[in-house]
């Protein structure tokens, strides 16, 4: 009689600890929403007779803003990862492209090429981009540093050195328009590069 109560106990409260299990996993999620960095809006220049090749890469990102979750900061050292909202592809190779996307608008090269490339490119320009900070700050600004350097290719000569550090303010704190903040200067930051090429 005991045991067979002790067993209706169990049974009762095994019921009542998957209940909630089950009605968790019954619950519609709310589904991932995806971003992407795009590139300027703006016409694409004719190259105008330039026969110049430009290689784009390494760029590199730091360790913390390299995940599929978008990261933010509420605090100078406090960053955020914003569950839900991801990037469509790893957030280095995005820049990457962009960047690419940025330099062809721009008209400055008949051509060019990811990083890693092979001699038969005839890369003659490398542009070589280190991101230090790429995300929306606590203050409610978007904050691009980054150290850049064009590079004559053949002989490793670096040209030009320099260090980009702008803000840009969303329209509102949401993460689309803060994505499109982080657009706006990284197409800032090519046009910059772009000047600087001979």
């Amino acid at each position: 009689m005991m045991r067979h109560t002790v067993r209706k106990m169990i049974s009762r409260w095994g019921v009542l600890l998957v209940a909630p299990l089950l009605a968790a996993c019954a619950s519609p999620s709310v589904p991932d929403q995806y971003y992407l960095l795009s590139p300027m809006v703006q016409p694409v220049s004719p190259a105008s007779g330039e026969t110049t090749v430009i290689g784009v890469g390494p760029v590199t990102i730091p360790s913390y803003l390299d995940r599929s979750t978008i990261v933010t900061r509420s605090a100078a050292n406090r960053p955020e990862v914003n569950s839900g909202y991801r990037w469509a592809e790893p957030l280095g190779e995005n820049i990457n492209r962009v960047l690419m996307d940025n330099l062809d608008r721009t008209g400055v090269a008949a051509r060019l090429e990811v990083f890693p490339w092979n001699s038969r490119d005839m890369v003659e320009w490398q542009v070589v981009v280190d991101i230090d900070r790429f995300e929306l700050q606590a203050d409610g600004n978007v904050n691009l540093t980054a150290r850049w350097k064009l590079v004559r290719f053949q002989s490793g000569e670096i040209v030009t050195a320099a260090k980009y550090d702008k803000v840009s303010t969303p329209v509102d704190q949401t993460l689309d328009n803060t994505v499109i903040a982080m657009s706006s200067l990284l197409a800032d930051l090519t046009a910059e590069i772009a000047a600087r090429i001979p």
